[in-house]
């Protein structure tokens, strides 16, 4: 009985100590796991952050590198406006001189007191980047009693502006025979040869009117962006080669009645200046040196003449 009971403790203890070695194992096996999955968690956490790292230093990169190609692209605009407006200028200006001298010619002797800027080359406030162009402006005339924008044409022969051709001479009209031209148009009739006639007609859009009138407003625009002041321009078209035969009427106006002025030769430019000197001063001198400034900075040529020969303050 004795040793049974012997053998039932010693048979117990080995149990015991058979369940204690496995619990043993398990809770190590279970401890091992833990770090395992601890290590695994921190290597996966390590593993986030430099790949957060890496992503933010590369969208730091391509930040900068996207800032360096629009200011590589800004640079090339630039350079290109520049270059652009240079070309522009010089083409152009030398159409523009004979009409600046009489434009100034007739304002000095008539003693108005202003600025004329002539050949303002700039791009339009509303020219698209993808189809940039260059605008290009004959004369800005600035008075204290308006600012108009004059747009010069040096055409020779027969020029017939918002006249209709059998309203001028029979043999004109012959040349047209039954044509009528719808308003605003100018066509000019140029001798090749004695025996041949070119003509060129300038309708819509494309006439001088029209043409004078878009510039204006753009070089309104213009003023508005970089002086943060609106300006009315008023407009006029000068007929100005000395050998041009111009039957034009005096005014051109639009439907929503935006007029303006038609020009030929010296005399009339004379009284048109005139009348324009006689209006109600709108322009302070600052205002006009502000202009002239502005138009400068763009490459015109600016003449003053009377009291603003010098500017204000200097």
């Amino acid at each position: 009985m004795l040793v049974a009971l012997l053998v039932l403790a010693l048979v117990g203890v080995v149990v015991a100590i058979v369940v204690g070695r496995r619990r043993s194992r398990a809770a190590a096996a279970a401890a091992t796991a833990r770090v395992e999955a601890a290590e695994t968690a921190h290597r996966q956490e390590l593993e986030r952050v430099s790949a957060s790292h890496d992503e933010g230093v590369s969208s730091l990169e391509a930040q900068h590198a996207r800032e360096r190609d629009e200011l590589e692209a800004r640079r090339r605009d630039a350079e290109e406006r520049a270059e652009q407006s240079q070309e522009f200028a010089t083409r152009s200006m030398r159409w523009d001189e004979p009409s600046q001298r009489a434009v100034v010619d007739a304002c000095t002797e008539l003693g108005l007191d202003g600025v004329l800027v002539t050949n303002v080359v700039f791009v339009p406030v509303d020219a698209p980047r993808t189809r940039r162009f260059v605008a290009q402006v004959d004369h800005v005339l600035l008075l204290s009693s308006a600012a108009v924008v004059i747009e010069n044409k040096g055409w020779k022969g027969v020029v017939l502006d918002g006249v209709q051709p059998r309203d001028v001479h029979s043999s004109i009209g012959t040349l047209f025979g039954d044509a009528t031209f719808e308003p605003p148009f100018a066509v000019q009739v140029s001798r090749e040869s004695p025996t041949s006639f070119r003509i060129t007609s300038h309708e819509g859009r494309e006439s001088p009117a029209a043409q004078v009138r878009r510039q204006a407003q753009r070089v309104s625009d213009l003023v508005g962006a970089e002086t943060s002041r609106t300006q009315w321009f008023d407009t006029a078209v000068f007929y100005s080669h000395p050998d041009a035969e111009v039957w034009a009427a005096e005014t051109d106006a639009t439907e929503a009645g935006v007029t303006t002025t038609i020009v030929a030769g010296g005399r009339q430019l004379r009284s048109f200046l005139e009348r324009v000197g006689d209006r109600p001063r709108t322009l302070a001198p600052t205002r006009i040196d502000e202009l002239a400034e502005l138009f400068a900075r763009h490459g015109a040529d600016v003449r003053r003449f009377g009291a603003m020969a010098v500017p204000e303050g200097r």
